[in-house]
């Protein structure tokens, strides 16, 4: 039995159609369909309750451009498999790809949900997005590539955030997360050009692989004090200018972490920071800081770690305990005197490279010749350097080729 009312507003021509019904799970193409074309319909209010097989209907509406759910339930599903594959579909969940692609401006959501599923509203076009305050679950994709959302909040009823969820929104500008997660998963808002404005609950104890990268408008973030581990790539191209990575739980940094960010100048590191990886700030030319600071805590600098960070300084290198420089780590910096710990017995692959500045290089305190890689000082001008070592070691390193 169906509620059915339609409403046309004409100014000449038509300028708009609604419809509002109220229906069982499953009926809504039978409610719509007896009084109207559906093809045609730009408003769409639901009351009562709906399931997976009517989600296929609504994808049909293509002129549609305001859906309001707000009154409605979902209700759960078995039968024969949906168009976007699925046999079954649980209660009170905004099922999989359920509004993928959806051309409307104006979404409200049913305010009982407790799910949105993977890729749920995935390339949607709305441009507002208010999640009810009962949703617990978020999957992975489900708000990937929405058009025009500009801002979002997730409230703190969430407790599981997939990956992914935000990627490719290419005017999102501001996020609230009051969600009480622990992890921002890998890739969040991966590629969020517009994205300026994060600000991140207290309980998130790690960043996932790419949270934020190629945020090329993310100038500035406050991490909670809670975090201790940001993943790799997570701030990889993304518009930092500065990075306060000082709070005490902060243990280990990924992967190119913060690669490719040419506006990075300012770091703030704390004094146990244990775990850098490969190329955590790789091609990073204005950042300005120094290796005593950035490996205080490192027995290895990694592989490709300041490729290319030219404003970079060797000052305090001296003071820390590395025994090993991995290939390209320093490559490109700009100091003229460095001094080598005493700790040091490995030089990589070309990892003193391109230090065209280069005057002095004082191994004075090393008890033995630190073995090296391949091309360790190619185009640096080793002919006018000087290079001080003790009377005791002398001859070795001019037996030692390359040294």
């Amino acid at each position: 039995r169906f509620l059915i009312s339609t409403a046309s507003i004409l100014g000449g021509s038509l300028l708009a159609s609604a419809v509002t019904v109220s229906v069982l799970p499953g009926g809504l193409r039978q409610a719509v369909s007896a009084s109207t074309d559906p093809s045609t319909e730009t408003t769409l209010k639901v009351h009562g309750a709906i399931n997976a097989a009517d989600f296929d209907f609504i994808r049909e509406m293509t002129a549609l451009r305001t859906l309001d759910l707000s009154e409605a339930t979902v209700a759960a599903y078995s039968g024969s498999k949906t168009e976007t594959g699925l046999n079954a579909a649980k209660a009170n969940t905004l099922p999989d790809c359920a509004l993928m692609s959806g051309k409307f401006t104006t979404l409200s959501l049913p305010s009982g949900l407790t799910e949105i599923a993977d890729g749920a509203l995935g390339d949607c076009s709305a441009q507002t997005l208010v999640i009810p305050s009962t949703v617990t679950k978020i999957g992975n994709d489900a708000f990937a590539g929405m058009k025009n959302l500009k801002s979002v909040s997730l409230p703190s009823s969430v407790t599981s955030l997939g990956e992914m969820a935000f990627q490719g929104c290419p005017l999102l500008e501001n996020v609230v997360v009051e969600a009480k997660l622990t992890t921002l998963p890998a890739s969040t808002f991966r590629n969020c050009p517009k994205l300026s404005a994060v600000t991140l609950p207290s309980t998130v104890t790690s960043i996932g692989e790419g949270a934020f990268a190629g945020c090329s408008s993310l100038s500035a973030i406050t991490l909670p004090s809670s975090v201790t581990t940001i993943g790799n790539l997570a701030f990889a191209g993304s518009g930092l200018n500065a990075a306060d990575l000082s709070g005490d739980a902060l243990a280990s940094i990924g992967d190119w972490a913060f690669a490719g960010c040419a506006a990075l100048k300012q770091l703030a590191l704390n004094d146990h920071i244990s775990q850098i990886g490969a190329g955590a700030f790789y091609n990073d030319p204005s950042l300005n800081v120094t290796l005593g600071e950035i490996a205080a805590n490192l027995t290895e600098i990694p592989d490709y770690l300041l490729y290319g960070a030219t404003s970079a300084s060797a000052d305090g290198l001296d003071a820390t305990q590395v025994e090993a420089i991995g290939n390209h780590a320093l490559s490109g910096m700009t100091s003229s005197k460095v001094t080598l710990p005493a700790t040091l017995s490995r030089l990589g692959d070309n990892a003193m490279e391109r230090w065209a500045n280069l005057t002095e290089v004082d191994a004075k305190s090393i008890s033995q010749v630190p073995a090296l890689g391949e091309s360790v000082w190619e185009d640096t001008p080793q002919a006018t350097t000087i290079l001080y070592v003790p009377q005791t070691l002398l001859q070795s390193y001019r037996d030692t080729p390359q040294w």
